[in-house]
């Protein structure tokens, strides 16, 4: 009680306080750092191109999206796709150092962005499903919006052996923790492609088709959620007759949204195992960066 009672008293002098005169991540500039600038010099944060308030309200553009919007698009497998920050040569950069250089430094940086944008997520997507849901009966059986499940897009063995590690899921074990949302690997990749980043959209819908594959076990994964979540949890997130449809919502975490392709092609896979096990499975995208 009392150590509760002196962090709330000295958490803000102590979040000032914090790594005071250590260098900026980004710029080596040795400051003042604290918490709410994630270890970045005020200069370094203030500098990151936040989307705050996307365009396109489906893939999570920050300017107009022609993608979203022509005759040939779809059919789309996951809900929306939610993004912390625009993608431009200072993210660029960034994503440079970690993916590419092995720098690990920038792990808590980017799962601080993506910590960021999901709460984001979780406000906007909350006043829909309270639009959605009656207000009555919204507060009478305590239904609240919530993720069930947090997954990655997988990379192939290749890659693996490359880089040494799965950018997407190191970003994604960082935010369920953070979040105190349950992991789970769910996904597979069966064959290896070329670089995306030089490629045609064309191309990159192209190379999509039929690479991922669930796991054997992710059936038996969504199932142990759902009776977890709706049955057995103590919570009682959502107290609903057992008939009712209610879906087990996941949250795909990727680096970058450029097309969709990956996303896309990934809660497909999501969706159909969903369906083997007769659950209603909903996709949500969460990616560091939208191109």
């Amino acid at each position: 009680m009392l150590m509760d009672t002196l962090d709330r008293i000295l958490g803000p002098f102590h979040r000032m306080l914090v790594a005071s005169g250590q260098k900026c991540l980004t710029c080596g500039r040795t400051t003042a750092l604290s918490r709410e600038h994630l270890g970045l010099c005020r200069t370094c944060y203030l500098s990151i191109p936040w989307i705050t308030n996307p365009r396109c309200m489906y893939c999570g553009r920050h300017i107009g999206c022609p993608d979203c919007t022509r005759e040939s698009a779809g059919p789309w497998h996951f809900v929306c796709n939610r993004s912390a920050a625009a993608y431009n040569a200072d993210m660029r950069e960034w994503l440079a150092q970690y993916k590419y250089r092995g720098n690990e430094s920038y792990a808590s940086l980017l799962i601080g962005m993506l910590e960021r944008a999901y709460r984001q997520l979780q406000r906007e997507a909350q006043k829909r499903w309270q639009f959605i849901s009656s207000h009555e009966t919204s507060k009478k059986s305590g239904l609240h919006w919530r993720i069930q499940l947090v997954t990655s897009v997988p990379v192939s063995e290749t890659r693996l052996k490359e880089r040494g590690f799965n950018q997407a899921e190191v970003l994604a074990r960082g935010l369920a923790a953070a979040c105190k949302l349950p992991y789970a690997e769910l996904l597979r990749r069966d064959r290896h492609t070329d670089k995306q980043s030089f490629k045609s959209r064309m191309d990159r819908l192209k190379d999509m088709e039929g690479i991922f594959r669930c796991i054997p076990e992710a059936g038996e994964i969504l199932d142990f959620q759902a009776n977890h979540t709706y049955i057995s949890s103590p919570q009682r997130a959502f107290q609903v007759p057992t008939d009712s449809a209610f879906p087990i919502r996941i949250l795909l975490i990727d680096d970058i949204y450029t097309t969709g392709s990956t996303v896309n092609a990934c809660s497909k896979e999501l969706k159909a195992a969903g369906e083997v096990q007769g659950i209603l499975v909903e996709v949500y995208s969460l990616t560091w960066a939208r191109s």
